[in-house]
């Protein structure tokens, strides 16, 4: 089913989202599709459930983003796709896109960029700790060649202060 035409679905093109879920994935960010055109009204209601508890712990209204005042999550994963973010190993998700925020809907294209530049301004510190790893690696295997030499640390860099 296409996106409906609603504010929460703009900037939606599937391509363009799929491609911003490949470069996260390159990135080391896990990400999973769900068809929902197949699933049961009853099992996409709990999911919508499950979607809605990170919004109501953030305090951001969701109701009529995915459906109507009266009619609550009807479009959600059908006419307005979801976006359900989950930490790590997490059970429960951390939050879900679109939502509205500061009166402004957040839609997923737009997270998805924003968590991109993040990453990618993060990617450097990422490499220079790994250099700093192998610093640290190679610096122990120098360690086991000496062997003890009975000085603690902090003499060792209180002395090297001070020269």
């Amino acid at each position: 089913m296409l996106p409906l035409e609603v504010e929460a679905n703009e900037g939606f093109e599937i391509s363009q989202v799929r491609n911003l879920l490949e470069q996260l994935e390159k990135l080391g960010v896990s990400c999973e599709t769900i068809e929902t055109s197949g699933m049961s009204q009853d099992r996409l209601l709990r999911l919508y459930l499950q979607a809605a508890m990170p919004a109501v712990y953030k305090k951001y209204p969701i109701r009529q983003i995915f459906g109507s005042k009266r009619i609550s999550g009807v479009n959600f994963g059908r006419g307005v796709p979801a976006l359900v973010v989950y930490e790590r190993d997490d059970q429960y998700p951390s939050d879900v896109y679109p939502h509205r925020a500061r009166q402004k809907i957040v839609t997923i294209r737009a997270f998805l960029e924003d968590l991109l530049k993040r990453l990618k301004r993060a990617a450097p510190t990422w490499e220079s700790r790994k250099v700093n790893r192998a610093l640290a690696e190679r610096i122990d295997r120098l360690r086991e060649k000496i062997g003890s030499i009975d000085i603690p640390v902090v003499t060792l860099i209180r002395e090297g202060r001070r020269r």
